[in-house]
């Protein structure tokens, strides 16, 4: 694969999970992942520089969103917390709890 095939498949990938997110579908985490592996070997292998990649991710956002991802993280600050959830309601044991 070389430089331009890559990038272009970068792109993409990257629009069709930011076009998903703008039609309030949220991609699925192993899709994130395997994209977000996909970009790392192209860094591992000297194709693209992660600074390249921020700046193709940034340049395909605003074309989809409009906006930046700094300023989509200061609109929408919730939404940038998937994958944190709080299961601590559930050490308790369910015959234990009361209000669950």
């Amino acid at each position: 694969m070389n430089r331009e095939n890559y990038i272009n498949e970068v792109e993409k990938r990257l629009n069709r999970m930011f076009l998903a997110s703008k039609d309030g579908y949220k991609a699925p985490s192993i899709e994130r992942h395997r994209l977000e592996g996909f970009m790392n070997a192209g860094v591992f292998i000297g194709i693209i520089t992660n600074d390249e990649l921020s700046k193709l991710m940034d340049k395909i956002h605003f074309s989809v969103f409009g906006k930046t991802i700094q300023q989509r993280i200061i609109d929408l600050p919730d939404s940038w917390q998937e994958e944190i959830t709080d299961y601590s309601q559930y050490d308790q044991p369910t015959y234990e709890r009361k209000d669950v």
